[in-house]
């Protein structure tokens, strides 16, 4: 159930308590075997962390906060719960995400629920995230040996490969679209063309939504939107104006580990800030509450996409029934 990885890594925690003359194997222990271990190095520094520093402070923890028993004393080292809770929720993530063994990344996530934790205290002082890290074990950072080329179960389709931007990947770009000729002309609906732009041009609040039943056309005003751009019938400041309609199925096909949804939308996002005249379209924007949430996990779209939203940063459309 434990990796090998992982093995090592509890391992030489324990060593590190026996070897320090602590009683109890800490959450800080723990990270600390973490920082010494590859695997872990690699983690960390692909998060951003200065990992040289981070040992450093840990050791200033052991040598400032921890008790240290007389040298003739023989004693079993004895996990805190903090430390118990930590594999228990590691454990528990790694079934949910349908594996077979436990990594090191999985508790290296799974730490930052010990909120008052001097570790985490010690891991956030990096500017190190839960997402950080789970974007970093299956993203190419840090990346553990399972996660690269493992070989197909019996009975399972190897993944095919893809290239390209998460735009190219996640979105459709109505504006091409529209060139191709595969969209039809917007018929009545010019008052709320009109309004669509009036909110666009905004600094701030400059997401107009489309709220109306089932059937009545709302898809069809954004679509409207990308001929006219293409047409030229819009003000000059819409002249470069892309607009990306989000596939949220293309977004969650195939997200096997935690941190999978919230990269591949974390990377849509990224791109679409490179690109300051892009708009992007959701469909149905009810559903990305809840939409890529791990049991339990409260990281959702809606969360990701909120601070982008009030910011200005990003303008977007979205729409959705009754």
């Amino acid at each position: 159930m434990l990796s090998k990885t992982l093995e090592r890594v509890l391992t030489n925690a324990v060593k590190e308590v026996k070897r320090r003359s602590h009683e109890y194997l800490t959450l800080e222990h723990l990270l600390y075997a973490v920082v010494l271990d590859d695997s872990g190095k690699d983690i960390l520094a692909g998060c951003g962390a200065n990992v040289v520093r981070l040992k450093n402070q840990l050791e200033r923890f052991f040598l400032d906060h921890m008790e240290v028993l007389p040298k003739d004393t023989a004693t079993e080292v004895v996990q805190t719960l903090g430390v118990q809770r930590v594999l228990q929720r590691a454990i528990m993530q790694m079934q949910n995400a349908g594996k077979n063994q436990v990594e090191v990344g999985d508790v290296l996530a799974a730490l930052f629920d010990e909120e008052d934790s001097y570790a985490v205290y010690f891991l956030k002082s990096h500017g190190i995230t839960r997402l950080d890290v789970l974007e970093s074990i299956s993203h190419g950072q840090g990346v553990e040996p399972w996660r690269q080329d493992s070989p197909p179960r019996p009975g399972e389709t190897p993944e095919p490969r893809t290239g390209g931007s998460a735009l190219e990947q996640f979105t459709v770009n109505l504006i091409e679209k529209a060139r191709e000729g595969r969209i039809d002309p917007l018929i009545g609906r010019s008052p709320e063309l009109e309004r669509t732009i009036q909110v666009l041009m905004r600094r701030r609040k400059n997401n107009p939504i489309y709220v109306g039943d089932p059937g009545v056309g709302k898809t069809a005003i954004a679509e409207g939107l990308a001929l006219k751009i293409v047409r030229g019938e819009v003000p000059g400041a819409f002249a470069n104006t892309e607009i990306y309609a989000l596939d949220m199925g293309a977004l969650l096909a195939g997200t096997k580990y935690r941190g999978d949804f919230e990269a591949r939308l974390k990377g849509v996002l990224a791109e679409l800030g490179q690109k300051p005249d892009a708009i992007l379209f959701v469909d149905e924007i009810h559903t990305i509450v809840g939409a890529g949430a791990t049991s339990g996990g409260t990281m959702d779209a809606s969360n990701i996409l909120k601070p982008v939203l009030a910011s200005g940063t990003l303008r977007c459309i979205g729409s959705t029934t009754y």
